[in-house]
């Protein structure tokens, strides 16, 4: 009995013995599993993540470039805007413009930049009188030597700086006011009061003299408004050619 129950001893020590082995390799085997899911888990998250990082780059990269393509065409849009509000206003206000200027205008240069615009006639007015003194086509020489029989002669001494004669220099004449009591007059009476004075046909002379410089002004200009407009602001700056001579002789500036 004893023989017995110490071989059942001695086998169940040599199952152990067999067994425990098979145990630990198993164990191994489930650590080494558990171990690669882990990484494989890891690894499938930090991928997510960088899948996750490219989509919200995508995102933003696009939007950037889509901002600044709308960037560009609002900027591309406001300039055609702008173009096509000058080109309206030309069209739809009244303006003047010099000839020779639109002619030299580069071809990158838009010619509305070469406009003169103005709301009333007086404006313009006043604009084309000195422009008239400004591109030398008033010859204040020839109205002054027909009113006063001769030019005076004006001595330059390059040593010394040039200084204007008190005659010239002391000169008080209010443009603006002329050109406003000019638009309030009648061209007839003003006319007829020219031919009754005492110096009318030293006048007369000088007004033929006026006359030809306008027509030299309309031959370099161009005046953009209706009809009845443009034809008032002619006859107005012919009658300013009835003013005294010696207020011509003096440019408005």
């Amino acid at each position: 009995m004893e023989d017995m129950v110490y071989n059942d001893q001695v086998a169940g020590s040599c199952v152990h013995i067999v067994q425990e082995p098979a145990v630990r390799a198993e164990k191994g085997l489930y650590n080494t599993e558990m171990f690669n899911s882990v990484g494989n888990t890891i690894f499938t998250v930090f991928l997510v993540v960088i899948l996750i990082y490219l989509i919200i780059w995508t995102v933003k990269f696009s939007g950037t470039q889509l901002d600044k393509k709308r960037a560009r065409q609002s900027i591309e849009v406001r300039a055609k805007q702008n173009s096509i509000r000058q080109r309206t206003i030309a069209c739809s206000k009244n303006y003047w413009y010099n000839n020779r200027e639109v002619e030299d205008c580069p071809e990158d240069v838009p010619v509305e930049r070469y406009y003169h615009y103005f709301e009333t006639e007086q404006e313009c007015i006043k604009a084309l009188i000195m422009e008239m003194y400004d591109c030398a086509l008033v010859r204040t020489e020839e109205i002054e030597r027909i009113a006063f029989g001769e030019v005076k002669p004006v001595e330059l001494n390059f040593s010394s700086s040039y200084e204007v004669d008190d005659e010239y220099d002391d000169f008080d004449y209010d443009f603006d006011e002329a050109v406003e009591e000019l638009m309030n007059q009648d061209d007839d009476e003003v006319a007829a009061a020219a031919e009754e004075a005492d110096d009318s046909e030293i006048r007369a002379e000088i007004y033929d003299c006026w006359t030809g410089y306008v027509m030299q002004l309309y031959d370099m200009v161009c005046v953009n408004c209706n009809e009845e407009m443009k034809n008032h602001i002619r006859n107005k700056i012919m009658v300013y050619g009835h003013k005294d001579p010696e207020i011509l002789i003096h440019s408005p500036e």
